[in-house]
């Protein structure tokens, strides 16, 4: 659940760094790439949140199993 979660995240944004690579070559107009870079960088950015709340989540569930035991 959590782990596949965080998998599909870092699959995405695997993705989207490739995207952000292919941009310049794929012979849009550089309003064009302008706008898809600004686009996939905002995106990016939102999964790195994400990723960053769900390790955190994670980190503190350890926690309180270890102050259970």
């Amino acid at each position: 659940h959590l782990s596949s979660t965080l998998m599909t995240l870092d699959t995405l944004i695997m993705l989207s760094g490739a995207f952000v690579a292919l941009v310049p070559f794929l012979g849009f107009p550089t309003s064009w790439d302008t706008a898809l870079l600004l686009l996939a960088g905002i995106i990016i950015i939102g999964l790195g949140i994400v990723v960053r709340r769900k390790e955190g989540e994670r980190k503190t569930q350890e926690r309180m199993r270890g102050q259970e035991q």
